[in-house]
């Protein structure tokens, strides 16, 4: 169960929150990057527009123009939004998951109603549609029908109509009739039956073939005919059916050769059926009397529904997000900030930019994704794709696994994959192509004509490393004359999956590998000469490494010269590992940290499996797990200071791929397998300079409940506050360049309304006054 059962959030359907949840987050918050592409699902209450995403719900007020946008941070119960739905009857809007869940949005609070959620069966749950008769609203799932009561919040009965051998997609109902459709067949029963819940109870409609290939998708009554949707395998062979007495009648004109994604009604006198490039409207006599066409407004569209109001047709496209149709040539978007999709893998931060690479790889092979990458800056999402890059048009490139940004021009993005295409150098205006016939990266040893650079960085001077899997050097750099040069590792380093590489504050390469351990580089400042180069492997086992496990899936270099190691099976650190190099075996085994609990030694965080390591302003270590959320350290690792996992947090997985800090101010973005969030932390880079000092919020009105934060200041700085008289309120110390005040004096108690002033610690030891806030109460 997550951290609220019933979250409650006041929304009233005038919006009076506006655009509060683009904007940047507070210290200590959370928020939910929905994806802004792929709309699923639209539902209108007079004005006021719902549109389902992956992720959220997008609220527009079309007379107002105000927006929000309801996540499971700020309202809603849970992710991956399935379905949504206007009940007009108990004035309510209906939010189903892919997990059963269901939330719902009155005017004003949002109730969460788990039952089929929480139901204990080993079938999916997914929510398909709701649809209200009645005195109910009907809910067809995946392996059931449940009869909801909206105004007590309770399922009241479940029927059973393939006994949960085969999903319920969609229902409709005539009279005392309530029709069931499947993937393969329509199925009928009794309201009035009390057996109902019985599968024996279910009748097969014979009149819609029981079909062993292809699917029924959905049903709707409309001109008191069942409409049905058939979708064929291959891509524009779908048809709309209707049934009569006789069976089977055809409602689009042309039989299997479109590519229908949905039917809906607009009112009682129109019929939506939904397809790529196009929306037909048929008319009471089945007539079909007007459409949107994507040839008449110059601009491609794929409605998955639409809804209809007094100002036109409004529709949930899944490559646009919302529109609104107002005429057969006219339309608007209404678009979200946010990523295009929610494919992310792994990431790199520089200078306010927050770079994605968005591939993938099926365990060490391919997944042929042509997924780009995603970047973010000044809060504006791009999407970089195949489709929109000429130099990547007709490559065989997929797999975008690694990504890197220049911190010497953050226009510079270099990207990594495992194809034909391994290393693309994007500018503003440029984009160049490395592979073995331009470059020391070489094709793997397996023969199969692709290169793989698992990872990729950019050094401080400008220069590219590139790690290069399957290899005899995996190690390449290229300099900023565009000069390459690969390394010789040892024989250990040859022909194996390379992982994660990072460069430590002394200029060291460290990368990882899934079964020989960790590999470090030096090469002494000198590129160009390898014979003062030194190189090193940490393996499992005393006086070879000592790691937890060869599985190495984390790296990370903090201020102290420290290399902090994660695998799959616990973390360990190498100190002083600038010594190491040169060094006799056994002289640089990484050692575990010890803890005492409970009597017992054990080592922090156990064998926990590691999927990354990202050091905070303040030196401390914030661990991604596969399983456990997301640990924060402190800065030796001896200590907890936080956990935030699905059940305590807003976190949305405990399956976390990939974190990065965005050092300036300390928001954690962090990649999982359902999507990225991001946390505000407490702790950022320091402004030895001052010079993008900040106190925010100032001035602090009544009701606000968060903390005042301090940011752009000296690295551990000691920070006192005093009211303007000169008297101490309250003293800390900066997590980095940030420190946090709660408004309380050192006593406990709220301070009053006044002007305070902050002080800091220079070098030499001195206060200096950097800035002041005002407190309102």
């Amino acid at each position: 169960m997550r951290y609220s059962k019933v979250k409650v959030f006041v929304l009233m359907f005038t919006l009076i929150m506006g655009n509060y949840f683009w904007a940047q987050i507070g210290m200590g918050q959370w928020r939910m990057h929905v994806t802004s592409a792929q709309a699923i699902d639209v539902a209108v209450v007079e004005n006021t527009v719902f549109t389902a995403f992956k992720n959220g719900v997008f609220v527009y007020n079309s007379e107002t123009e105000e927006e929000e946008l309801l996540t499971d941070i700020n309202g809603l119960s849970d992710i991956n939004v399935s379905t949504i739905y206007y009940d007009e009857v108990g004035e309510a809007v209906l939010v189903g998951y892919e997990n059963g869940n269901i939330d719902k949005i009155t005017s004003d609070n949002i109730y969460n109603i788990p039952a089929i959620k929480l139901a204990q069966i080993p079938n999916s749950k997914r929510i398909n549609r709701f649809e209200r008769y009645g005195d109910y609203v009907y809910v067809a799932t995946d392996f059931c029908v449940s009869k909801l009561d909206v105004d007590k919040d309770e399922i009241k009965d479940t029927y059973y109509p393939t006994n949960g051998n085969e999903a319920i997609l969609d229902i409709s109902f005539s009279v005392d009739t309530i029709f069931a459709l499947s993937p393969t067949m329509l199925k009928y029963g009794l309201l009035t039956n009390p057996a109902l819940p019985d599968e024996s109870q279910w009748q097969v409609d014979n009149r819609l073939p029981v079909i062993a290939e292809n699917e029924y998708s959905e049903i709707e009554v409309f001109q008191g005919k069942q409409m049905i949707l058939f979708k064929k395998d291959v891509y524009g062979m779908d048809s709309v059916f209707y049934l009569n007495e006789n069976g089977l009648g055809l409602l689009t004109d042309s039989p299997f050769s479109l590519e229908i994604n949905s039917i809906n009604i607009l009112n009682d006198t129109l019929f939506a059926v939904n397809m790529d490039g196009a929306i037909y409207m048929y008319d009471q006599t089945l007539s079909n009397s007007a459409s949107y066409n994507s040839g008449n407004m110059f601009i491609w569209i794929s409605p998955l529904r639409t809804v209809l109001n007094s100002q036109g047709v409004w529709s949930a496209d899944k490559t646009k997000g919302l529109f609104l149709f107002t005429s057969g040539i006219g339309y608007k978007r209404y678009p979200i900030v946010g990523p295009y999709n929610n494919d992310f893998y792994s990431m790199d931060w520089q200078e306010d930019k927050l770079a994605i690479a968005s591939g993938r790889l099926n365990g060490k092979l391919p997944s042929f994704s042509r997924n780009g990458i995603h970047l973010f800056e000044n809060e504006n999402w791009e999407f970089v794709n195949v489709t929109n890059v000429q130099e990547w048009e007709n490559k065989n490139i997929w797999d975008f696994i690694d990504i890197a940004v220049n911190p010497k021009n953050t226009d510079e993005i270099a990207i990594a994959t495992y194809s034909e295409e391994p290393l693309s150098v994007l500018t503003s205006d440029t984009v160049k192509l490395y592979t073995d016939l331009n470059s020391t990266i070489e094709l793997t040893e397996s023969g199969n004509g692709w290169s793989l650079v698992s990872s990729v960085l950019y050094d401080p001077d400008g220069n590219l490393w590139a790690l290069n899997g399957y290899t005899d050097k995996p190690l390449n750099v290229k300099d900023e004359n565009d000069q390459w040069i690969n390394f010789d590792c040892g024989g250990s380093a040859r022909n194996i999956y390379t992982k994660k590489m990072i460069i430590d504050f002394n200029d060291q390469l460290w990368f990882a590998s899934e079964s020989k351990g960790l590999f470090g580089y030096n090469y002494n400042g000198t590129l160009g000469d390898p014979s003062d180069d030194e190189y090193i492997q940490l393996s499992t086992g005393s006086n070879s490494g000592n790691l937890p496990s060869d599985n190495v899936t984390a790296i990370a270099a903090d201020f102290d010269g420290e290399i902090w190691i994660g695998t799959d099976a616990g973390f360990a650190i190498l100190y002083n590992a600038s010594n190491t190099f040169g060094a006799s075996p056994g002289e640089y085994d990484a050692q575990r940290v010890k803890v005492s609990f409970e009597g017992n030694v054990e080592y922090v965080l156990g064998s926990t499996h590691i999927t990354d390591i990202e050091v905070d302003g303040g030196n401390r270590k914030w661990m991604a797990t596969a399983n456990a959320g997301i640990l924060l350290l402190s800065p030796d690792g001896s200590e907890i200071l936080e956990q935030f996992t699905v059940e305590n947090s807003p976190l949305i997985s405990n399956n976390i791929f990939d974190l990065k800090l965005d050092q300036s101010n300390g928001e954690l973005y962090i990649i999982t397998d359902k999507g990225l969030v991001s946390y505000r932390s407490d702790a950022s880079y320091e402004d030895p300079t001052y010079e993008d000092f900040v106190v925010f919020p100032n001035p602090v009105r009544p009701n606000f409940s968060g903390p005042v934060t301090i940011q752009g200041i000296r690295y551990n700085s000691d920070v006192k506050i005093t009211d303007a008289a000169g008297n101490l309120v309250y003293k800390t110390t900066s997590n980095g360049g940030t420190a946090t005040w709660n408004c309380n004096a050192i006593n406990g108690e709220p301070v009053v309304t006044g002007v305070y002033f902050i002080w800091t610690a220079t070098n030499a030891g001195k206060d200096k006054k950097v800035g002041k806030v005002l407190v309102i109460k």
